[in-house]
């Protein structure tokens, strides 16, 4: 299972060092943008993904609720119907015991 991280601000990754203000920096800058906004739609498509997934797991889980609810109420009213059947006695009941003692 994945981690899930504070569901806080998501904050944008920070260089260590300033850059001189130039062409050049200002493309890496864009390029690092054009990246992470990639990485978001990437991540939220993943997210949709997965909630319609969750979302049909749980209307299964619903149907086979209500199917085992209505099987025990079936179970329920066929039983109240039917008196309780005796169960046998399958040992006799005896007050005669003896005791010994093992000794190891």
């Amino acid at each position: 299972m994945r981690k899930i991280r504070n569901q806080g601000i998501i904050r944008p990754k920070i260089s260590t060092m300033p850059r001189n203000q130039s062409e050049a920096s200002n493309q890496l800058e864009l390029y690092k943008l054009i990246t992470e906004k990639q990485r978001i739609k990437q991540e939220l498509a993943f997210i949709e993904q997965r909630k319609v997934l969750l979302t049909k797991r749980l209307s299964t889980l619903q149907n086979q609720i209500d199917t085992t609810e209505n099987n025990i109420k079936q179970l329920r009213d066929t039983e109240s119907g039917v008196p309780p059947v005796a169960r046998p006695k399958i040992f006799a009941e005896t007050k005669n015991y003896q005791a010994f003692d093992i000794e190891y």
